[in-house]
């Protein structure tokens, strides 16, 4: 402890000896040179406490690394970087492309006038991928950034000049599969499983024929999905339509396929039956039934006792309602006890009626044609309603039936047969390989 304070004091000494007007850097590289100093004679000294160890002096070297080119990809050509970033909150396309490194006057001139480029500072928002080719010195070689869905900007360097356009998005289609395993909620299972919002959106209303989402769900239950992808000029990948799934809900398995077939694109079951019905279970994804159909009932506001001629389905104001299969719309506006209505004609004498709604979808009016699973309105508690529901009238030639009662006719796809049948077996076959080896793996952890 002793030889510590006596090298201690030497070296205080030494540099309070040092000039005031020392720079920056060499006060830095004095500190550090100190700093080692007294490290060296610290561990000297605590390893001379062991008889035996060597005191000779450990060998030291500077490690120099240069962390100016983060996320820098060198292209085949020497002294040209490709980098990838995201536009942030707060981005200008000046800082956004500093902060990539790129340092060039020129460029950001040509983006500011030229009336292609200059879309970009319209379309720049969080989140969004930029891509930059450029030159050790900062200078812009090229530049790509999402237009939209189907066209890219393209910026590129020729020479001293530059030129801009907008190309169509080169894509590269993949297929994907995943599984889950229920819980508490299909959104909390396929969101662990790391499936897409939209494709979990397909999901329940591929089954919504079959399965009631709020009611029929059980914990353990699960499901398999094949669906497609595309990877963009970005490397991020976009989900297109489920091309097969599996849900198995109370250890019963349901089976849906894509075919484009004769009639255009639609699911069926694995054995080519036509799986899309007359009426949905619901015209609401999520929800539960909070009042169901009576023949009387005490009226929660009126406080008489009156026939309930349809179901409340209990749902937050906002959600989403569709139309439960294809119709003309018949009224659209206020009316009474219903608040905002919405009543649509359908084939086969049957109407059916949408109450209590908090707005009506845009544009939708009286003579519109529409088809199953379109928007309609939104849930809400207009007229008569103690909280926000849905109220769901199902007629049959002007007569009110229970809408979940078994007057509702379910069957409406065709189908397949012959040959068109033979071309579904041939054309479905990989996705249903696919579907029995995600099962096969799915039972195999539980095994």
């Amino acid at each position: 402890m002793k030889m510590i304070k006596i090298c201690a004091q030497a070296l205080n000494r030494w540099i309070l000896t040092q000039k005031s007007t020392v720079k920056a850097s060499d006060s830095r590289r004095n500190g550090m040179v100190a700093t080692l100093l007294i490290l060296s004679f610290g561990v000297a000294t605590a390893f001379g406490l062991t008889p035996g160890t060597s005191l000779s002096p450990i060998p030291v070297s500077a490690v120099i690394e240069d962390i100016t080119r983060d996320n820098l990809t060198p292209t085949e050509t020497p002294g040209i970087y490709t980098q990838q970033d995201l536009v942030r909150s707060g981005d200008t396309l000046a800082s956004l492309l500093f902060r990539m490194g790129v340092d060039d006057r020129a460029a950001l001139d040509f983006m500011r006038t030229n009336a292609i480029a200059k879309t970009i500072y319209q379309q720049m928002s969080p989140g969004k991928p930029i891509r930059v080719q450029k030159r050790a010195n900062g200078d812009l070689i090229s530049l790509r950034f999402p237009q939209s869905d189907s066209h890219t900007l393209v910026v590129e360097r020729l020479g001293e000049q530059f030129q801009a356009a907008s190309v169509a998005v080169g894509s590269l289609r993949r297929v994907v599969q995943t599984s889950g395993t229920i819980e508490s909620s299909l959104f909390a299972a396929a969101d662990a499983a790391g499936l897409p919002d939209n494709v979990t959106h397909q999901l329940s209303k591929l089954f919504s024929t079959d399965i009631d989402f709020h009611n029929d769900l059980r914990a353990g239950d699960t499901f398999s999905v094949v669906y497609e992808a595309a990877q963009d000029d970005f490397d991020q990948v976009k989900p297109g339509k489920i091309l097969a799934a599996e849900f198995v809900n109370k250890g019963i398995p349901v089976r849906r396929v894509y075919f484009d077939g004769p009639e255009g694109g639609d699911y069926y079951t694995a054995d080519g039956v036509g799986s899309r019905t007359a009426f949905l279970r619901s015209p609401i994804e999520f929800s539960r039934v909070s009042s169901g159909f009576m023949t009387m009932r005490l009226h929660p506001i009126l406080n008489t006792m009156r026939a309930h001629q349809g179901i409340d389905l209990a749902a937050p104001t906002g959600t989403p309602v569709v139309s439960v299969a294809n119709a003309t719309v018949t009224f659209v506006g206020w009316r009474n006890g219903y608040g905002n209505v919405i009543e649509l004609h359908h084939a086969m004498g049957i109407d059916t009626v949408y109450g209590h709604l908090s707005r009506i979808a845009t544009g939708l009016h009286a003579g519109n044609h529409i088809r199953q699973g379109d928007l309609i309105g939104y849930v809400g508690m207009t007229g008569l309603a103690t909280g926000p529901h849905l109220h769901y009238e199902f007629k049959i030639a002007g007569i009110q039936r229970d809408p979940q009662g078994p007057e509702v006719p379910r069957i409406a796809s065709t189908n397949l047969t012959g040959r068109a049948k033979a071309q579904f077996m041939s054309a479905t076959a990989p996705y249903i390989t696919s579907l029995n080896a995600i099962r096969g793996l799915a039972l195999a952890k539980f095994e």
